[in-house]
């Protein structure tokens, strides 16, 4: 038996084995670059300053009212990075605010002084354009007032 070769062993499994073995590291190099682009865009947020809106100034505010009407007021802001104080003047008396700018939003409080009763006021606005804002407050007591206001030159 000396010219006596075994048979061949056709096998699948090998050709098999490397389609997976491909599969998984085309998977994993997708992997990789993906968690590489979002670990670069993360740093990128981290690292980019952060842009917030100028609210400083005077602004004419007119609040809607419940009966329909409108009520007009002067909000005198002073920003410092992204904090802002200030006084809100109307009809019904001055008041010192205070809030905070993040983006193109600004968050505020006051409080009214109603015959010996504090009417306490939230706001919220969004910059429309660095003139104009639109916003609502959320009046203790007699819910939530939309507001615009423009900008004085």
């Amino acid at each position: 038996m000396a010219g006596y070769q075994p048979p061949r062993c056709i096998c699948l499994a090998p050709s098999l084995s490397d389609f997976y073995f491909e599969l998984s590291m085309s998977l994993s190099r997708r992997l990789v670059a993906a968690v590489s682009l979002l670990a670069a865009s993360a740093s990128l947020a981290v690292a980019a300053p952060r842009i917030l809106a100028d609210v400083t100034g005077k602004w004419n505010v007119t609040v809607a009212t419940p009966d329909g009407g409108t009520q007009a007021s002067v909000m005198t802001i002073t920003q410092k990075a992204d904090s802002v104080t200030g006084t809100l003047e109307s009809q019904l008396g001055t008041a010192p605010m205070a809030g905070v700018v993040k983006g193109d939003s600004l968050k505020f409080a006051f409080q009214l002084d109603m015959g010996g009763q504090a009417l306490v006021v939230n706001g919220a606005g969004v910059l429309k354009d660095k003139d104009n804002m639109t916003g609502a407050l959320d009046v203790s007591g007699m819910g939530v007032l939309p507001f615009t206001a423009v900008r004085q030159p």
